[in-house]
């Protein structure tokens, strides 16, 4: 296990953009109403927003949660020290997403850009990163901005019931800012023989997403609980017990065996799959932005799992933050 404390540095804001179009698992032509409803059941997922206008490109989706994110933190973008990106779904390998993000929208020449290659677990990931980044920084005042997700939608193929009614299009960007004082706590893990249960393969139509839902669920299930537990364990105390446990929404089967697990009641652990879907690495800051508007500071357990197999949790304390209010294009 990677088990690592981070000193320094606190979540300032987040923003999360998806396309307006929605989905009704519903309406999916090539199951019956039976099937659907158990589908339903099952993931608990009945809508899904998914990319229709081609010409919106993940690239565009970052660019206006990044717009929203400087607007709400009133931060100017030259302030900005650090920029990643966390997708799976660029239109081309080369330049990187986040050069070319860092060009069209002006940043400052002095700002470090590149992309993380990383699915469902890519928040936290991105997260420790980006802390990592910032902590080591030879300056006093520094700013970080991380952008998550992925327009899953252009990895499905439309007849492919494994994927289709899972997956949503979405992106959230996170400002991160080096305040001196703040402690944060992350447990990363890779369990790399579980590769193919999320891969993407080859045909003659395209690159397409396949999964494996009965080896995701025992990989979840054997090692997310377990990765979450020792990194309470390690640091979680009485002052700094999660006031929530935000998982990254995989389906509701699976995470509804994780809380089983380690022991999250029902009302600490928010749940947005039913409206929303699996949107990928956005999944934890779209969910914590859609369930946090109520509280003032506390603790948060975030936890992603997914693709590779790569698991990681972080234990934050949360104070202070502007959360954007959803954006649809």
């Amino acid at each position: 296990m990677a088990l690592s404390k981070i000193n320094g540095v606190k979540i300032r804001g987040m923003a999360s953009v998806l396309p307006s179009n929605k989905e009704d698992n519903l309406q999916i032509s090539n199951l019956d109403l039976s099937q659907k409803e158990e589908l339903i059941k099952h993931t608990g997922i009945r809508f899904r927003h998914v990319v229709k206008d081609k010409s919106l490109s993940v690239k565009g989706l970052f660019k206006n949660a990044i717009d929203e994110l400087l607007e709400t933190l009133d931060w100017n973008k030259k302030s900005i020290d650090v920029l990643l990106i966390v997708t799976q779904t660029t239109q081309s390998p080369i330049p990187s997403l986040a050069c070319q993000i860092h060009g069209e929208m002006d940043f400052s020449t002095t700002a470090l850009a590149y992309d993380i290659n990383s699915g469902c677990s890519g928040f936290v990931y991105g997260l420790h990163t980006a802390s990592q980044l910032l902590s080591s920084l030879d300056q006093k005042e520094k700013r970080a901005i991380l952008c998550c997700g992925d327009i899953s939608s252009s990895l499905t193929e439309k007849n492919d019931m494994a994927v289709k009614p899972i997956f949503s299009d979405a992106v959230s960007a996170i400002g991160i800012e080096f305040d001196g004082t703040s402690e944060s706590y992350f447990n990363l893990e890779t369990f790399g023989k579980g590769q193919k249960a999320i891969s993407l393969e080859k045909n003659e139509t395209g690159n397409w997403m396949r999964m494996d839902g009965i080896d995701v669920f025992n990989y979840a299930v054997k090692y997310v609980p377990n990765n979450i537990k020792t990194l309470l364990d390690k640091y979680s105390v009485e002052k700094n017990k999660p006031k929530m446990y935000v998982l990254h929404q995989a389906n509701l089967l699976i995470n509804k065996a994780i809380m089983k697990v380690i022991g999250a009641k029902e009302g600490e652990v928010p749940n947005t799959l039913h409206d929303y879907g699996n949107t990928a690495s956005a999944s934890i800051p779209l969910t914590f932005s859609l369930n946090w508007q109520d509280k003032k500071t506390g603790w948060v357990l975030f936890s992603g799992f997914g693709v590779g197999f790569s698991v990681a949790s972080a234990l934050v304390k949360i104070e202070g933050i502007k959360i954007a209010k959803t954006k649809f294009i």
